[in-house]
């Protein structure tokens, strides 16, 4: 689990919200793959406004996606900010 996650109490809150989402299965993907997640099939509780930008963990914040989809998406983004964080120095920005 990243950081994040850890920071915003994120199992806590996911112990919470799973079974509220799992209730309303068949949703759509969040991560836009265009499928249904299904119940039976392995899914994750996605944000809306990721984590590792400051989205929480609440009902109005987060969706379902597939697993491998999330979890996808989940390394673009977390690859996107190790990339920008390298690209400064110091906190300031190389031009």
């Amino acid at each position: 689990m990243s950081r994040h996650h850890v920071a915003s109490d994120h199992a806590t809150r996911a112990r919470a919200i799973r079974p509220v989402l799992a209730a309303q299965l068949p949703l759509p993907c969040l991560e836009g793959c265009g499928r249904l997640v299904m119940p039976g099939q392995k899914w994750h509780i996605a944000h809306i406004v990721p984590a590792a930008l400051g989205g929480r963990t609440t009902l109005e914040n987060v969706g379902v996606a597939h697993a491998g989809c999330n979890q996808s998406s989940g390394a673009k983004l977390g690859n996107a900010i190790t990339a920008r964080q390298r690209a400064t120095t110091n906190g300031i920005r190389a031009w």
